[in-house]
């Protein structure tokens, strides 16, 4: 699905397209691009038999998190050899996303925290409490 996402932020807008650049049968396709409008992550647009797809506000907005999984995979999967370079509109390549704090630190995987949110039910403050009290025994 996030391939989907890629390639519409590339340009992509027909089903053919997608299928092509994706090789994935057309029934997951089909079900996964409804997926992403119920979502409203992609839009509908065009006629019945020859669909427009193109990113929303919403799917627009996923794009520092499709470039932070495209800078983890340049950086440990293709030996720095990226097949796609993300670049501005000057060809310069993007600066690595990084996780900083309030005060301007990095955070990494080894100093992130996490606590449940004002959203969070029984279930996730239970999980959170147990973590705690793992880590000051």
């Amino acid at each position: 699905t996030l391939l989907i996402v890629r390639d519409a932020m590339f340009g992509v807008k027909r089903f053919s397209d997608f299928q092509q650049s994706l090789g994935i049968a057309r029934n997951i396709l089909s079900a996964r691009l409804e997926r992403l409008v119920a979502a409203d992550i992609l839009s509908r647009q065009g006629t019945a038999a020859r669909p427009l797809y193109e990113l929303t506000a919403k799917g627009q907005a996923l794009l520092p998190a499709l470039v932070a999984l495209m800078q983890w995979g340049d950086a440990w999967e293709v030996n720095g050899a990226p097949p796609v370079l993300v670049t501005d509109a000057a060809g310069r390549k993007v600066k690595p996303l990084e996780v900083r704090s309030p005060s301007g630190a990095v955070i990494n995987g080894a100093t992130v925290q996490f606590s449940p949110g004002p959203g969070a039910d029984r279930r996730t403050r239970a999980f959170f409490k147990a973590l705690q009290a793992a880590k000051d025994d």
